[in-house]
């Protein structure tokens, strides 16, 4: 036997093992969450309109008040469909805006708007 042939026969060998044993992923604390956040209006004015975006995107999200608002001291429980950091964008009844970059959902579940900017308490 040529020691070509005896190589060849060893590497074929070696590709005929078993396949290594598969273990579960681990569940990070990302993975784990569902997206869920509560905001509370802590101003003196009334809130008609919260979107969100994808930190990633340039396009707002739909109203997530829809025909809602927000008075003063009021809150409410949302959901976003894929967890990570997003922009908030919050408009008052008198036609000014707050906006909050780079807010990463999992770790931020309560948000605060104030009069002067959206708060993570």
């Amino acid at each position: 036997m040529s020691m070509r042939f005896a190589a060849a026969l060893l590497a074929l060998g070696a590709c005929a093992s078993e396949p290594p044993e598969l273990r579960p992923a681990m569940t990070t604390g990302a993975a784990a969450c569902d997206g869920s956040f509560r905001v509370t209006n802590t101003s003196s004015r009334i809130v008609s309109r919260i979107h969100l975006r994808d930190s990633a995107l340039t396009n707002w999200g739909p109203d997530r008040l829809g025909r809602d608002v927000l008075s003063p001291g009021q809150g409410g429980n949302y959901r976003v469909t894929a967890s990570g950091v997003h922009d908030i964008r919050v408009l008052f009844s008198d036609g000014q805006a707050l906006e909050r970059r780079r807010v990463t959902i999992c770790t931020n579940t309560a948000i605060a708007i104030g009069n002067f900017g959206v708060n993570l308490p």
